[in-house]
Protein backbone atom coordinates (compact mmCIF):
# COMPACT_ATOMS: atom_id res chain seq x y z
CA UNK A 1 0.00 0.00 0.00
CA UNK A 2 1.45 3.36 -1.03
CA UNK A 3 2.08 5.80 1.82
CA UNK A 4 0.10 9.00 1.96
CA UNK A 5 2.29 11.94 0.93
CA UNK A 6 4.24 14.03 3.42
CA UNK A 7 5.80 17.09 1.84
CA UNK A 8 6.36 20.82 2.06
CA UNK A 9 4.26 22.65 -0.54
CA UNK A 10 5.38 26.22 0.14
CA UNK A 11 7.40 28.36 2.49
CA UNK A 12 7.24 32.06 3.30
CA UNK A 13 9.97 33.84 5.26
CA UNK A 14 9.94 37.40 6.56
CA UNK A 15 12.66 39.57 8.13
CA UNK A 16 15.38 36.91 8.00
CA UNK A 17 18.88 37.88 6.83
CA UNK A 18 18.64 39.14 3.21
CA UNK A 19 14.90 38.41 3.01
CA UNK A 20 12.36 41.13 3.80
CA UNK A 21 9.45 39.04 2.53
CA UNK A 22 9.98 36.04 0.28
CA UNK A 23 6.32 35.72 -0.59
CA UNK A 24 4.96 32.17 -0.83
CA UNK A 25 7.72 30.15 -2.50
CA UNK A 26 6.08 27.14 -4.12
CA UNK A 27 8.01 23.89 -3.68
CA UNK A 28 7.66 20.81 -5.85
CA UNK A 29 9.13 17.31 -5.30
CA UNK A 30 12.31 18.74 -6.85
CA UNK A 31 13.06 22.45 -6.55
CA UNK A 32 16.24 23.97 -7.99
CA UNK A 33 17.18 27.44 -6.70
CA UNK A 34 19.34 29.36 -9.19
CA UNK A 35 20.70 32.87 -8.73
CA UNK A 36 23.78 35.02 -8.49
CA UNK A 37 26.00 35.14 -5.41
CA UNK A 38 24.23 37.18 -2.73
CA UNK A 39 20.83 36.87 -4.40
CA UNK A 40 19.20 35.28 -1.34
CA UNK A 41 19.25 31.53 -2.05
CA UNK A 42 21.17 30.73 1.12
CA UNK A 43 18.91 32.95 3.23
CA UNK A 44 15.91 30.81 2.30
CA UNK A 45 17.79 27.57 3.02
CA UNK A 46 19.14 28.91 6.32
CA UNK A 47 15.67 30.02 7.39
CA UNK A 48 14.44 26.43 6.94
CA UNK A 49 17.47 25.18 8.85
CA UNK A 50 16.72 27.63 11.66
CA UNK A 51 13.10 26.44 11.79
CA UNK A 52 14.31 22.86 12.12
CA UNK A 53 16.67 23.79 14.95
CA UNK A 54 13.84 25.57 16.79
CA UNK A 55 11.81 22.38 16.53
CA UNK A 56 14.43 19.75 17.45
CA UNK A 57 16.28 21.93 19.95
CA UNK A 58 14.89 25.17 21.30
CA UNK A 59 14.79 28.86 20.51
CA UNK A 60 18.15 29.66 22.11
CA UNK A 61 19.90 26.94 20.13
CA UNK A 62 18.33 28.20 16.89
CA UNK A 63 19.50 31.77 17.51
CA UNK A 64 22.97 30.59 18.54
CA UNK A 65 23.43 29.17 15.03
CA UNK A 66 23.93 32.81 13.98
CA UNK A 67 25.38 34.22 17.24
CA UNK A 68 22.15 35.96 18.13
CA UNK A 69 18.91 37.24 16.64
CA UNK A 70 20.46 40.68 16.10
CA UNK A 71 22.67 39.22 13.35
CA UNK A 72 19.89 37.58 11.34
CA UNK A 73 17.19 40.22 11.56
CA UNK A 74 16.72 41.72 8.09
CA UNK A 75 18.87 44.83 7.87
CA UNK A 76 17.32 46.28 4.73
CA UNK A 77 15.38 48.78 6.78
CA UNK A 78 15.91 50.42 10.13
CA UNK A 79 14.18 48.39 12.88
CA UNK A 80 11.38 50.09 14.77
CA UNK A 81 10.57 49.44 18.42
CA UNK A 82 7.59 49.80 20.71
CA UNK A 83 7.00 49.48 24.44
CA UNK A 84 5.24 46.23 25.27
CA UNK A 85 3.07 45.44 28.28
CA UNK A 86 6.10 45.11 30.53
CA UNK A 87 7.47 48.48 29.45
CA UNK A 88 10.41 46.90 27.61
CA UNK A 89 11.35 47.94 24.09
CA UNK A 90 10.22 45.24 21.64
CA UNK A 91 10.79 45.11 17.89
CA UNK A 92 7.64 45.90 15.92
CA UNK A 93 8.26 43.07 13.45
CA UNK A 94 9.69 39.66 14.28
CA UNK A 95 11.25 36.87 12.25
CA UNK A 96 8.45 34.93 10.58
CA UNK A 97 8.49 31.31 9.40
CA UNK A 98 5.41 30.08 7.50
CA UNK A 99 5.10 26.50 6.24
CA UNK A 100 2.39 24.76 4.20
CA UNK A 101 2.32 21.12 3.23
CA UNK A 102 0.88 17.68 3.75
CA UNK A 103 1.48 15.37 6.68
CA UNK A 104 0.43 11.80 6.00
CA UNK A 105 -1.97 13.10 3.35
CA UNK A 106 -3.54 15.77 5.58
CA UNK A 107 -2.95 19.43 4.80
CA UNK A 108 -1.04 21.40 7.40
CA UNK A 109 -0.05 25.02 7.95
CA UNK A 110 2.37 26.26 10.57
CA UNK A 111 3.64 29.68 11.57
CA UNK A 112 6.18 30.88 14.13
CA UNK A 113 6.97 34.50 14.90
CA UNK A 114 10.15 35.10 16.90
CA UNK A 115 10.91 38.49 18.43
CA UNK A 116 13.33 40.19 20.81
CA UNK A 117 13.21 42.84 23.46
CA UNK A 118 15.58 44.79 25.60
CA UNK A 119 18.21 45.30 22.92
CA UNK A 120 18.14 41.61 21.95
CA UNK A 121 18.86 40.52 25.53
CA UNK A 122 15.72 38.37 25.37
CA UNK A 123 14.19 36.35 22.54
CA UNK A 124 10.74 34.83 22.63
CA UNK A 125 7.96 33.30 20.55
CA UNK A 126 5.58 36.17 19.91
CA UNK A 127 2.97 33.83 18.43
CA UNK A 128 2.66 30.36 16.89
CA UNK A 129 -0.06 28.42 15.17
CA UNK A 130 -0.44 24.98 13.62
CA UNK A 131 -3.36 23.46 11.74
CA UNK A 132 -3.36 19.80 10.70
CA UNK A 133 -6.51 18.76 8.88
CA UNK A 134 -9.46 19.99 10.97
CA UNK A 135 -7.43 20.34 14.19
CA UNK A 136 -5.91 23.73 14.99
CA UNK A 137 -3.59 24.88 17.76
CA UNK A 138 -2.49 28.38 18.66
CA UNK A 139 -0.01 29.85 21.07
CA UNK A 140 -0.97 33.48 21.48
CA UNK A 141 1.98 34.63 23.54
CA UNK A 142 5.11 33.72 25.44
CA UNK A 143 6.25 32.10 28.65
CA UNK A 144 4.19 29.14 29.90
CA UNK A 145 1.18 30.20 27.88
CA UNK A 146 -1.79 27.91 27.36
CA UNK A 147 -2.09 26.29 23.95
CA UNK A 148 -5.53 26.48 22.41
CA UNK A 149 -6.21 23.10 20.83
CA UNK A 150 -7.40 19.59 21.49
CA UNK A 151 -4.22 17.70 22.44
CA UNK A 152 -3.88 17.67 26.24
CA UNK A 153 -0.17 16.74 26.12
CA UNK A 154 0.68 20.20 24.82
CA UNK A 155 -1.59 22.24 27.05
CA UNK A 156 1.40 24.35 28.08
CA UNK A 157 4.80 25.08 26.60
CA UNK A 158 7.97 26.44 28.18
CA UNK A 159 9.24 29.80 26.90
CA UNK A 160 11.95 28.38 24.61
CA UNK A 161 10.03 25.44 23.13
CA UNK A 162 8.10 25.63 19.88
CA UNK A 163 4.49 24.64 19.38
CA UNK A 164 5.67 22.88 16.21
CA UNK A 165 7.76 20.40 18.24
CA UNK A 166 4.96 18.12 19.54
CA UNK A 167 2.88 18.50 16.37
CA UNK A 168 5.37 18.44 13.49
CA UNK A 169 8.64 17.55 15.20
CA UNK A 170 8.86 14.00 13.90
CA UNK A 171 8.64 15.30 10.32
CA UNK A 172 10.69 18.50 10.56
CA UNK A 173 13.29 16.85 12.78
CA UNK A 174 14.28 14.53 9.93
CA UNK A 175 14.95 17.30 7.42
CA UNK A 176 18.49 16.96 6.11
CA UNK A 177 20.70 19.90 5.10
CA UNK A 178 24.00 19.37 3.28
CA UNK A 179 26.70 22.02 3.09
CA UNK A 180 29.53 19.54 2.71
CA UNK A 181 33.06 20.18 3.96
CA UNK A 182 35.36 17.41 2.64
CA UNK A 183 38.17 18.49 4.98
CA UNK A 184 35.97 17.53 7.95
CA UNK A 185 34.54 14.41 6.29
CA UNK A 186 37.86 12.57 6.04
CA UNK A 187 38.79 12.84 9.71
CA UNK A 188 38.04 10.10 12.29
CA UNK A 189 35.04 10.96 14.45
CA UNK A 190 34.10 9.55 17.89
CA UNK A 191 31.56 6.75 17.53
CA UNK A 192 28.00 7.22 18.77
CA UNK A 193 27.36 4.20 21.00
CA UNK A 194 23.77 4.78 22.01
CA UNK A 195 20.89 3.50 19.90
CA UNK A 196 20.12 7.00 18.65
CA UNK A 197 19.37 7.35 14.95
CA UNK A 198 22.39 8.74 13.11
CA UNK A 199 21.67 11.82 11.02
CA UNK A 200 24.34 13.03 8.64
CA UNK A 201 25.92 16.24 9.91
CA UNK A 202 25.38 19.29 7.71
CA UNK A 203 29.10 19.37 6.87
CA UNK A 204 29.17 15.59 6.33
CA UNK A 205 31.77 15.14 9.08
CA UNK A 206 30.18 11.91 10.39
CA UNK A 207 29.76 10.30 6.95
CA UNK A 208 31.73 7.21 8.04
CA UNK A 209 29.35 6.53 10.92
CA UNK A 210 26.35 7.30 8.70
CA UNK A 211 27.56 4.64 6.24
CA UNK A 212 28.18 2.26 9.15
CA UNK A 213 24.52 2.63 10.13
CA UNK A 214 23.35 2.01 6.55
CA UNK A 215 25.50 -1.16 6.43
CA UNK A 216 23.84 -2.33 9.66
CA UNK A 217 20.28 -1.45 8.58
CA UNK A 218 20.42 -2.66 4.99
CA UNK A 219 23.57 -4.42 3.69
CA UNK A 220 22.11 -4.50 0.18
CA UNK A 221 21.65 -0.70 0.15
CA UNK A 222 25.21 -0.30 1.39
CA UNK A 223 26.57 -2.56 -1.36
CA UNK A 224 24.59 -0.52 -3.89
CA UNK A 225 26.35 2.64 -2.69
CA UNK A 226 29.78 0.99 -3.06
CA UNK A 227 28.93 -0.32 -6.55
CA UNK A 228 27.82 3.15 -7.67
CA UNK A 229 30.99 4.66 -6.19
CA UNK A 230 33.00 2.18 -8.28
CA UNK A 231 31.27 3.51 -11.39
CA UNK A 232 32.63 6.96 -10.51
CA UNK A 233 36.00 5.61 -9.29
CA UNK A 234 36.76 2.39 -11.23
CA UNK A 235 40.08 1.98 -9.42
CA UNK A 236 38.39 1.74 -5.98
CA UNK A 237 37.94 -1.95 -5.17
CA UNK A 238 36.17 -1.22 -1.89
CA UNK A 239 35.22 1.51 0.59
CA UNK A 240 34.38 0.69 4.20
CA UNK A 241 33.69 2.61 7.41
CA UNK A 242 36.34 1.43 9.87
CA UNK A 243 36.38 1.56 13.68
CA UNK A 244 39.60 2.21 15.57
CA UNK A 245 39.90 1.72 19.34
CA UNK A 246 43.23 3.42 19.92
CA UNK A 247 42.74 6.02 22.69
CA UNK A 248 39.01 6.26 21.84
CA UNK A 249 36.49 4.49 19.64
CA UNK A 250 36.38 6.45 16.41
CA UNK A 251 34.99 5.82 12.93
CA UNK A 252 36.72 6.75 9.67
CA UNK A 253 36.59 5.85 5.99
CA UNK A 254 39.06 3.54 4.31
CA UNK A 255 39.28 2.93 0.56
CA UNK A 256 40.91 -0.14 -0.94
CA UNK A 257 42.86 0.38 -4.16
CA UNK A 258 44.98 -2.38 -5.74
CA UNK A 259 46.96 -3.89 -2.84
CA UNK A 260 46.89 -0.94 -0.45
CA UNK A 261 44.40 1.04 1.63
CA UNK A 262 43.82 4.80 1.65
CA UNK A 263 42.45 6.45 4.85
CA UNK A 264 39.65 8.98 4.62
CA UNK A 265 41.79 12.03 5.29
CA UNK A 266 43.73 11.31 2.07
CA UNK A 267 40.68 10.88 -0.17
CA UNK A 268 39.85 13.52 -2.76
CA UNK A 269 37.17 16.10 -2.05
CA UNK A 270 35.07 14.76 -4.92
CA UNK A 271 35.20 11.19 -3.58
CA UNK A 272 34.02 12.31 -0.15
CA UNK A 273 31.20 14.40 -1.61
CA UNK A 274 30.07 11.49 -3.80
CA UNK A 275 29.90 9.20 -0.77
CA UNK A 276 27.89 11.62 1.34
CA UNK A 277 25.40 12.38 -1.44
CA UNK A 278 24.93 8.71 -2.31
CA UNK A 279 24.45 7.85 1.35
CA UNK A 280 21.61 10.37 1.73
CA UNK A 281 19.91 9.43 -1.52
CA UNK A 282 20.23 5.66 -0.95
CA UNK A 283 19.51 5.54 2.81
CA UNK A 284 16.87 2.86 3.60
CA UNK A 285 14.96 5.48 5.64
CA UNK A 286 15.62 8.64 3.62
CA UNK A 287 14.96 12.13 5.00
CA UNK A 288 11.58 13.53 3.94
CA UNK A 289 13.29 16.77 2.87
CA UNK A 290 16.88 16.89 1.58
CA UNK A 291 18.47 20.29 0.90
CA UNK A 292 21.78 20.25 -1.00
CA UNK A 293 23.72 23.47 -1.37
CA UNK A 294 25.73 23.77 -4.60
CA UNK A 295 25.33 20.16 -5.70
CA UNK A 296 27.87 20.53 -8.51
CA UNK A 297 30.85 21.45 -6.29
CA UNK A 298 33.75 19.03 -6.67
CA UNK A 299 31.95 16.83 -9.22
CA UNK A 300 33.01 16.20 -12.81
CA UNK A 301 30.37 16.43 -15.60
CA UNK A 302 29.85 12.66 -15.80
CA UNK A 303 29.27 12.44 -12.06
CA UNK A 304 26.84 15.36 -12.17
CA UNK A 305 24.82 13.41 -14.75
CA UNK A 306 24.90 10.41 -12.41
CA UNK A 307 23.54 12.41 -9.49
CA UNK A 308 20.70 13.89 -11.50
CA UNK A 309 19.66 10.30 -12.24
CA UNK A 310 20.09 9.38 -8.57
CA UNK A 311 17.85 12.31 -7.60
CA UNK A 312 15.17 11.20 -10.05
CA UNK A 313 15.33 7.65 -8.69
CA UNK A 314 15.08 8.89 -5.08
CA UNK A 315 12.00 10.94 -5.94
CA UNK A 316 10.25 8.09 -7.75
CA UNK A 317 8.56 6.53 -4.70
CA UNK A 318 7.33 9.88 -3.37
CA UNK A 319 8.96 9.56 0.07
CA UNK A 320 11.58 12.26 -0.44
CA UNK A 321 11.52 15.90 -1.46
CA UNK A 322 14.71 17.62 -2.63
CA UNK A 323 15.83 21.25 -2.83
CA UNK A 324 19.07 22.02 -4.67
CA UNK A 325 20.92 25.33 -4.97
CA UNK A 326 23.29 25.89 -7.86
CA UNK A 327 25.22 28.43 -9.93
CA UNK A 328 25.79 25.99 -12.79
CA UNK A 329 24.09 26.45 -16.18
CA UNK A 330 25.39 22.95 -17.04
CA UNK A 331 23.43 21.45 -14.15
CA UNK A 332 20.32 23.45 -15.10
CA UNK A 333 20.42 21.84 -18.55
CA UNK A 334 19.71 18.48 -16.87
CA UNK A 335 16.48 19.72 -15.26
CA UNK A 336 13.12 20.93 -16.56
CA UNK A 337 11.99 24.55 -16.40
CA UNK A 338 9.24 23.43 -14.02
CA UNK A 339 11.90 22.58 -11.41
CA UNK A 340 13.48 26.03 -11.33
CA UNK A 341 13.02 28.92 -8.92
CA UNK A 342 14.99 32.00 -10.00
CA UNK A 343 16.33 34.11 -7.14
CA UNK A 344 17.26 37.71 -7.92
CA UNK A 345 17.41 41.09 -6.23
CA UNK A 346 14.70 43.56 -7.21
CA UNK A 347 15.14 47.00 -5.65
CA UNK A 348 17.70 45.38 -3.38
CA UNK A 349 15.35 42.69 -2.07
CA UNK A 350 15.48 38.97 -2.93
CA UNK A 351 12.58 37.67 -5.01
CA UNK A 352 11.75 34.03 -5.72
CA UNK A 353 9.94 33.36 -8.99
CA UNK A 354 9.27 30.40 -11.23
CA UNK A 355 9.91 31.01 -14.94
CA UNK A 356 6.67 31.73 -16.80
CA UNK A 357 6.07 28.75 -19.06
CA UNK A 358 3.94 30.71 -21.53
CA UNK A 359 6.41 33.56 -21.91
CA UNK A 360 9.27 31.12 -22.39
CA UNK A 361 7.48 28.63 -24.64
CA UNK A 362 9.11 29.79 -27.87
CA UNK A 363 12.53 30.32 -26.35
CA UNK A 364 12.54 26.87 -24.71
CA UNK A 365 12.03 25.21 -28.10
CA UNK A 366 15.49 26.36 -29.13
CA UNK A 367 17.41 26.79 -25.86
CA UNK A 368 18.02 24.67 -22.76
CA UNK A 369 17.30 25.99 -19.23
CA UNK A 370 20.99 26.67 -18.62
CA UNK A 371 21.32 28.62 -21.85
CA UNK A 372 18.13 30.58 -21.10
CA UNK A 373 19.56 31.48 -17.70
CA UNK A 374 22.87 32.75 -19.08
CA UNK A 375 20.90 34.75 -21.70
CA UNK A 376 18.95 36.42 -18.88
CA UNK A 377 15.63 35.04 -20.13
CA UNK A 378 14.65 33.44 -16.81
CA UNK A 379 14.82 36.66 -14.80
CA UNK A 380 11.88 39.03 -14.43
CA UNK A 381 13.44 41.55 -16.77
CA UNK A 382 14.24 38.96 -19.43
CA UNK A 383 10.81 37.39 -19.84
Amino acid sequence: MKRKPTRLDSVRIRNFKAIRDSGAVKLTPLTVLIGNNGSGKSSLVEALETAKTMVVGDLDRAMQLWRGIEHIRHMGQKPQYRHDGTGALTARSGLEFHLRGRLGGEKFTAASVVNERGGANEVFFESESVQIGPASYTRPGELNTPVNGTRSSISRLGPSYSLLTPLLGEYIGRWQFLRLSPQEMGRPRPQTRSRAEIQLATDGSNVAEYLLEIRSLDPEAFEGIIETLQFVLPYASDMQPTITTELERAVYLQMSEADYKVPGWLLSTGTLRVLALLACLRHPSPPPLLVIEELENGLDPRTIHLFVEEIRAALADGEMQIIVTTHSPFLLDLFDLSHLVVVERVDGRPTFTRPGEEALAEWSKSFSPGRLYTMGRLTRGGQ
